[in-house]
């Protein structure tokens, strides 16, 4: 099979509510959706979703290298396409251009296959895949909860620390003893306030810390690990392959976040999780904020990691974020139920690209490349 047509079109689609960590706020979510068509009819779909805040290029710095790289996929043979891909885009930036990319074809192949992409990618994925809730206080943990959520995660660091420590007691009582509740400062702390504030909290049952102190200070995160008992995460630091290597090899944390469209594929995000599990370290997979395309990729990840076979651990995986969003581009959606998303049943990706939804929030035109 041979790529015969490469289409792709920009989007922002707003946040219902302003998204804000401890070090940005975001309004809407831009991105590139993907779209490839074979000489054989067969058609995939991919999500590019820039994450600047995690030292990715932008929308439109994916949009420009898009452009030089489409006349090099088109007419390329689909099996192809990942060295194609790794001689085109050589800059570890453009990492989410390359997700989107690898998605589609990966889509492709795996309906040419009749099996679904996480089946292209373990032998025995999963078919259902824990979630954690994203909670701001209390009364948004309790509804979590109420709706079957068994894992919380809280956002820290944008208050005073007697404040926020005070918040995690609050939630923690809100929801019980048996519900796993993790933690995310977003790089906001020193070492010394981050030891400080996770010794506080420690009393209440915390999974974990998630990168307490900013990225690109492994001896820093390892300082926090080693005072600590409560599990650090790194989340940040975690910008590609070799990135991984170095915070495992720093022993700096217990727990990789891993997000597809920032370490650059699908089938890279699966070597981080197998090489995490051989260090003793566990890993989470995550959304980018992405539309539904990605986060459809996304949990395809998730259940080829926690297949039977797998050495990953069950871990809520941080999936259930469309509905911070207005839209999620998706005819029919990605609908979570009892805290766990189940996996589409239909070849590839198994969702449908919602086409009117990506006309309403396109932010330019829909660029089209042919051999």
């Amino acid at each position: 099979m041979r790529i015969t047509e490469l289409r792709w079109t920009p989007y922002a689609i707003p946040f219902r509510r302003p998204f804000v960590t401890s070090r940005y706020r975001w309004d809407a979510r831009e991105g590139i959706i993907i779209e490839l068509t074979t000489g054989t009819g067969l058609r995939g779909i991919g999500d590019v979703a820039p994450l600047p805040e995690f030292g990715t290029a932008d929308v439109a710095a994916c949009a420009d290298a898009l452009n030089r790289i489409a006349p090099l996929l088109t007419g390329a043979a689909i099996d192809d396409s990942v060295n194609v891909l790794d001689a085109a885009i050589a800059d570890a930036a453009l990492s989410p251009l390359r997700c989107g990319i690898e998605t589609a074809c990966l889509d492709v192949l795996a309906r040419a296959g009749g099996v679904s992409l996480a089946r292209l990618l373990a032998a025995a994925p999963a078919s259902r895949v824990a979630v954690n809730a994203v909670a701001s206080g209390e009364s948004d943990a309790m509804r979590a909860v109420a709706a079957g959520f068994r894992c919380i995660k809280l956002k820290v660091g944008g208050a005073s620390r007697e404040s926020d420590v005070a918040r995690v007691a609050a939630v923690r009582s809100a929801i019980g003893p048996d519900v796993a509740l993790r933690l995310d400062a977003n790089g906001a702390w020193t070492p010394a306030d981050a030891i400080t504030f996770t010794n506080a909290v420690a009393p209440y049952a915390i999974e974990f810390v998630e990168q307490p102190v900013a990225a690109g200070d492994f001896a820093a995160l390892r300082r926090v690990r080693d005072s600590v008992t409560v599990q650090i995460a790194a989340d940040e630091d975690v910008t590609s392959v070799q990135a991984a290597r170095r915070v495992l090899d720093a022993r700096a944390a217990d727990v990789l976040v891993v997000k597809p469209a920032v370490v650059g594929g699908l089938r890279r995000a699966l070597d981080i999780v197998e090489m995490a599990a051989a260090a003793g370290a566990s890993a989470v997979i995550t959304s980018a904020m992405d539309s539904g395309v990605g986060v459809a990729a996304a949990l395809h990840v998730a259940a080829a990691s926690q297949g039977p076979t797998s050495a990953q651990s069950p871990r809520a995986s941080g999936l259930a974020t469309l509905d911070l969003l207005v839209d999620d581009l998706l005819c029919g959606g990605l609908p979570v139920a009892g805290g766990a998303m189940t996996l589409p049943t239909g070849p590839g990706l198994g969702v449908e690209l919602d086409r009117q939804a990506l006309d309403r929030y396109a932010t330019g035109p829909t660029r089209v490349a042919t051999p």
